[in-house]
C-alpha cells in the first residue's frame, strides 16, 4: 500500500541566517541629566524646611532668663506685646476645640 504525498512536505524552508551587526555602525551615546532652576530651588527649600523642623521651638536661654526675672520680681507682666501674644495663644487653643 502506498500513500500519496499530501501537500508539499518535502520542501521545508530553512531559516535564513542574519548578518551580525558591526559596532562600527553604532554610535555610543552618553546619558545626561539637567536639573531645572525650579528643581534646584525646590531641593533647597526642602533642605531648609527639614532644618527648621529639626530645630527646637523653645529657646532654652530665653526661657531661663524669663524664669530668673519672674523669680526676682523684675519681669514686666504689663508689656502689651506679651499680653497680646498670650491672648492670641489662648484664643487659638480655645478655637481648636
Amino acid at each position: 500500500m502506498t500513500i500519496d504525498k499530501i501537500g508539499n512536505i518535502n520542501n521545508i524552508i530553512e531559516p535564513k541566517k542574519s548578518n551580525p551587526v558591526t559596532n562600527a555602525n553604532k554610535t555610543k551615546k552618553k546619558d545626561s541629566i539637567q536639573i531645572s532652576s525650579e528643581g534646584k530651588m525646590a531641593a533647597q527649600v526642602s533642605k531648609l524646611t527639614q532644618a527648621v523642623r529639626e530645630t527646637s521651638d523653645i529657646r532654652v536661654e530665653r526661657v531661663q532668663q524669663i524664669k530668673e526675672q519672674i523669680a526676682n520680681g523684675s519681669y514686666n507682666f504689663n508689656d502689651p506685646q506679651i499680653l497680646e501674644q498670650v491672648a492670641d495663644r489662648i484664643a487659638n487653643f480655645l478655637l481648636r476645640k
